[in-house]
Formats: structure tokens, C-alpha cells, sequence
């Protein structure tokens, strides 16, 4: 049986919300000395959670309990669902918005832009770059705020994609990269160490997670169910990392 990503207690305490400041009490930490400011944001520590746990933006709030530094939500596939859930967001978490490529991606990015803190852009196999990316950085100009754009890597992107991706990147204007535990390397070889690495994936212990840290990423966001190692995860990484 396989595990759900979204835990029951989640949707327990998004309505029963007289419990988040107890949560709260209880799981949040802000370390000193772990804090770091990436794409003109302050992020208190480096971990986070990925997509997959939240895909619609209703338990941002619940998250923002556990101490996470960031939530990627998606891959959103109802961009005007998610609107509706983020505009209620009153916490401090910065919010990744991950744009699903199924959806109409300039409308999707529209509708969210004022609604996330980042906006994360899928790059799978045989996406053209230029073709759907350079539209939506038009775009940004005509916005108030200069929101950072992140590419999410797909991991089956050959050599040469690679390699036109990273060009591109460089020249663009893109502000991060977001990528496997197993392309670090490459991919801060390909950038020249210039852009922001988030690296994504299971994360089974504290170490692990100061691994990829020392590997050249900037951030980790954990792909981990709650489910399975507990809503302490994130703190027990946070408390780990201080402790080095």
C-alpha cells in the first residue's frame, strides 16, 4: 500500500487553526548562523519541502508550523484553486509555486505571480526553452515585484540539453535551478557556480541533507512523505545542521 504524501493531521489542522501557535511552539526553529539570502530573499535555513505534499496551496499554513524555510506547492494543475488557497496565507514561509506543464503556463503564471514568492518552471525532455520561457520573463518586467523564476531540471535530460539549458540560463535572466541530489555537480559545473542550486530528493538522515549542502547546493528541499518520518523531520535536519 502505498504512502499517502499528504498526511490525515494536515487537514485536521487546517481547520482546527487554535492549534497552530501550540504546533508551532512546538516544531519551529530559527537557527542562528544557518540563515541565508538567495534571489533577494531571506531564507532562515536551507531546508524545505518539495512539491508533491501540498498541490493545490491549502496547508501552507499547516507547514509553516514545522519549520520549514520554504514550500514548494504543486505542480499546481488549477492555478485559480491555488490563488484561492494562497491569498489566505498569513505566515512568513516563502512559497515556491511549481507551474505544472499540463496547464496553460503564461495564464498559469499570470494568475500566481502576485500569490508565491517564487515561481519554479518545469523543464522536462524536449521542452523548447527559449519558446516557452522567454514570453514569461516578458512578462515580469510588467510586474511591480521582480519575482525570481527557477528552473526544476527533469532528470532525464540528456547531455546536450543540459548543456543548451545551462546556456540559456546564464543569459536569461533565470534566477535558480532546481535539480536532483545526483546533478549538483553538473549542474554548478555547467552554470559556473553562478546560479542558486536547490536540490531535491529523499533525504534518510540529518547527514544526508549536509551532504548536498557541501556538494555545492543552496538549498535542499525534501521530497520525503510526513507520513513516513514525522512532522519533527524538518526540525530534527535544522537542529543538525546548527549543531556542525
Amino acid at each position: 500500500m502505498a504512502i499517502p504524501k499528504t498526511p490525515p493531521f494536515f487537514g485536521i489542522l487546517k481547520y482546527a487553526t487554535f492549534l497552530h501557535p501550540i504546533v508551532r511552539a512546538l516544531y519551529l526553529r530559527k537557527p542562528a548562523g544557518l540563515g541565508k539570502r538567495l534571489m533577494g530573499l531571506d531564507f532562515v535555513h536551507p531546508i524545505g519541502v518539495a512539491a508533491g505534499v501540498d498541490k493545490r496551496g491549502e496547508f501552507t499554513e499547516v507547514m509553516a508550523c514545522y519549520s520549514p524555510a520554504f514550500v514548494e506547492v504543486g505542480p499546481i494543475h488549477d492555478a485559480r484553486e491555488a490563488c484561492r488557497n494562497l491569498q489566505k496565507r498569513s505566515h512568513n514561509v516563502i512559497i515556491l509555486g511549481n507551474l505544472s506543464t499540463t496547464t496553460n503556463l503564461v495564464q498559469s503564471f499570470t494568475l500566481l505571480y502576485d500569490f508565491v514568492d517564487i515561481l519554479v518552471l518545469n523543464v522536462s525532455q524536449g521542452t523548447s526553452v527559449s519558446k516557452v520561457i522567454d514570453h514569461l520573463l516578458e512578462l515580469r518586467r510588467y510586474n511591480d515585484a521582480n519575482k525570481p523564476i527557477v528552473f526544476k531540471l527533469s532528470h532525464d535530460l540528456s547531455s546536450a540539453e543540459l548543456d543548451e539549458i545551462a546556456a540559456y540560463m546564464l543569459g536569461s535572466g533565470i534566477d535558480g535551478v532546481m535539480v536532483g541530489a545526483e546533478f549538483i555537480a553538473r549542474i554548478q559545473e555547467k552554470t559556473l557556480g553562478l546560479l542558486p542550486i536547490i536540490a531535491t530528493g529523499e533525504i534518510s538522515t540529518p547527514a544526508r541533507a549536509a551532504e548536498l549542502l557541501d556538494a555545492g547546493a543552496s538549498l535542499v528541499a525534501i521530497t520525503n512523505s510526513p507520513v513516513h518520518y514525522g512532522p519533527r523531520y524538518i526540525s530534527k535536519i535544522v537542529k543538525y545542521l546548527e549543531k556542525r
